[in-house]
């Protein structure tokens, strides 16, 4: 052995020793890594599998190369140890694995976690059935025997043809044989419903729909069901229907049992009658859980719409029948409040249940919204109280399930759109609900009040809505108001009234007064108030509501202590003093307002319009005088102490400040506008 093969040999030794040593280390971390269970990817086969989305790579002719360590879940993160590179034209023994000449190790791919990767679906998209020739024959085919069905019961009954009892026992026998039919039809098929072929849902879905007929014809055509019965087997028929939807997964069957049975189920009873709604409600109720679980929103939608115009024809029918004091009409009023309960159960389930929230919340609208219409219609023609009863369960439903969706409960997302509609619908119940419990100016005040309470609720809340709801029910109120409760000829004229009639027009005109003034804090503090053309049309609408409010306030207060035309003229005087006292005190405050300083000019020009048009041609004599130099005197006193109190304050303006805003005058809008 030469010299330079004996080098060669050392060198190639050495290598040898630091890739065995590497590889030591390796082994080690990988049975540090192998003590933590990990999940199994699959069988290792001859190819060594890269990381996830990589694809297998090719194991080398001889071998895998030297420091060659294949990826696993529990591998270290870290750098590597460093492999050594055999010397060029060197081959490493076959045994140790070393790579032949021109051989190149493969790229290496970013190792990727399993969490990284995105996560499927739990639940698969909810699609309409694509109409095939097979489809749409099935249906056609259901439709006819539905068909059959209504006929057996209802021509048969009009035709004495057999008897009540075989009737609806040859409806419950065709009912039952088609949903056997369909079970062993899909069990040949398809096992558990995960199937296309619509042999078997439809076979179910009518089956199912006529003995939901069945049942509703046995209580109402031939009286062979008390109701309470007939309601409980309609419930069990739609549930049973609606969970094999649920087991096969096929809600192409469910919407077959929802459709036919609200379409059909009309036709089986002998009128409209508050059964119907019950009827309609039961399937409603029935779908709830199945469309939960499923993500069946459309299911919700379908089955609450149909319930819903159900009601609004049995609530005219019922009307034009029995009239507003009938029985008839105040079970209809209660199986219409059972639609809106279950309405608003559907809206909480839905958006609790749902991961589909555009979806959810459109749903869950219609849920909570179209029961509303039908419950006005019967509210309106029921006798006194109990429309303004059914009116005021309405409201606190709708307003329960509000603050649930405002607080945002557990699983409850706080969703402000549903919030919105609740609240649309709860005024325009409690719009209905008042004149039908109030008679007289306890309707105007009523509607002023809680003007007031939902103007103090959209301050503090910062909602818009609540603050639109509010100034509807102030608009209301003020019109009721100015027309019956507050009327204008008492205010301008001294028509006198009753003592009591005087005193409660005085609380309305406090009631229009506080109306005014929480309204226009509430636009103010939700920022609306921008530029001075805006606020001054706002502040001068609801200054002169509340001006008039308040002189209705004295003047019938003082004909209340002195019906007489001494007592009016003395009240305008007071009315006209109290205005002008009232513009310098916020002309005071406006120093370091803006909407203080804008509600005294609008004070200020009602008083010298009022000087004007009115005191100078209505009163006479002493009160002239007193009135015109009471209201000249505040004038004076109010523009020398507020161009005092202007000149204080610019003077306190740093000069740097005075030059910043360009001016003096663009100084004192800095001051006066927060």
């Amino acid at each position: 052995m030469t010299s330079a093969d004996h080098t060669a040999l050392l060198d190639r030794l050495d290598g040898e020793l630091a890739d065995l040593g590497a590889r030591l280390s390796r082994v080690r971390s990988d049975l540090g890594a192998l003590r933590s269970p990990v999940p199994t990817t699959g069988e290792v086969g001859p190819a060594t599998h890269s990381p996830v989305g990589t694809g297998p790579v090719p194991t080398p002719p001889g071998g895998p190369p030297p420091g060659f360590r294949p990826w696993s879940p529990g591998a270290p993160a870290g750098p590597q140890p460093e492999r050594p590179t055999p010397a060029p034209g060197t081959v490493a023994p076959a045994g140790l694995g070393a790579p032949g000449p021109g051989w190149s190790w493969p790229p290496a791919a970013p190792w990727r976690r399993p969490s990284d990767a995105p996560a499927a679906p739990t639940r698969p998209p909810m699609r309409l059935p694509r109409l095939t020739g097979a489809r749409l024959l099935a249906v056609t085919g259901a439709g006819v025997t539905l068909l059959g069905i209504v006929l057996l019961l209802v021509l048969a009954a009009s035709r004495g043809w057999f008897g009540p009892e075989a009737r609806v026992g040859l409806g419950g026998l065709v009912g039952l044989g088609l949903v056997g039919a369909g079970l062993v039809l899909q069990r040949r098929r398809g096992g558990d419903g995960a199937t296309a072929d619509p042999g078997p849902v439809t076979l179910a879905a009518t089956g199912i729909t006529a003995l939901y007929l069945t049942v509703a014809a046995a209580a109402s055509l031939y009286d062979l069901l008390p109701p309470a019965v007939a309601v409980v087997l309609a419930l069990a028929v739609a549930a049973g229907g609606l969970a094999l939807a649920d087991r096969w997964r096929r809600w192409g069957l469910a919407l077959g049992v929802v459709v036919g049975v609200d379409v059909l189920v009309p036709s089986v009873l002998d009128r409209a009658s508050p059964f119907l709604v019950v009827l309609l409600v039961v399937v409603l109720a029935a779908v709830l859980p199945v469309a939960a679980r499923r993500t069946w929103p459309a299911l919700v939608a379908v089955a609450v719409v149909a319930a819903s115009l159900g009601a609004a024809v049995v609530a005219a029918s019922v009307t034009l029948r029995s009239g507003p004091t009938g029985a008839e009409a105040l079970q209809t009023a209660g199986a219409v409040a059972v639609l809106l309960v279950v309405g608003a159960l559907a809206a909480l389930v839905l958006v609790a249940a749902s991961d589909r929230e555009r979806t959810s919340t459109v749903v869950a609208g219609v849920a909570l919204a179209a029961p509303v219409l039908p419950l006005l219609g019967i509210a309106a023609t029921l006798a006194r109280p109990w429309g303004a009863v059914l009116d005021v369960v309405a409201v606190l439903v709708l307003l329960g399930v509000g603050v649930v969706f405002e607080r945002g409960a557990r699983r409850v997302p706080a969703t402000p759109a549903l919030v919105t509609v609740v609240i649309a619908a709860a005024a325009v119940v409690a719009l209905q609900a008042v004149p039908l419990a109030l008679t007289g100016v306890a309707q105007g005040g009523t509607l002023l009040a809680l003007a007031v309470v939902l103007a103090v609720l959209a301050r503090r809340t910062a909602r818009t809505d609540l603050l639109v709801v509010a100034g509807v029910f102030g608009v209301v109120g003020g019109i009721v108001a100015l027309v019956r409760d507050l009327p204008v000829d008492v205010v301008v004229d001294g028509d006198v009234r009753s003592t009591g009639t005087l005193l409660a027009m005085a609380v309305v005109g406090v009631l229009l007064a506080a109306a005014a003034g929480t309204l226009l804090h509430a636009i103010a503090g939700a920022g609306l108030l921008h530029g001075r053309d805006r606020t001054a049309v706002i502040v001068g609408a609801f200054g002169l509501a509340g001006l008039y409010g308040a002189a209705g306030v004295v003047v019938t207060l003082a004909l209340a202590v002195s019906p007489t035309r001494d007592g009016f003229l003395v009240g305008h005087v007071l009315v006209t003093i109290s205005w002008t006292a009232l513009a310098l005190v916020l002309l005071v405050r406006g120093v370091a307002s803006s909407l203080p300083r804008v509600l005294g000019g609008v004070l200020v020009v009602a008083a010298v319009a009022k000087l004007i048009l009115f005191d100078l041609t209505a009163l006479d004599g002493l009160a002239r005088v007193a009135v015109f130099l009471g209201a000249g005197l505040v004038l004076l006193v109010a523009g020398t102490r507020y161009a005092r109190l202007v000149s204080q304050a610019g003077a306190e303006e740093e000069p740097g400040t005075l030059a910043s805003h360009g001016g003096d005058g663009a100084q004192r809008s800095s001051i006066h506008e927060q």
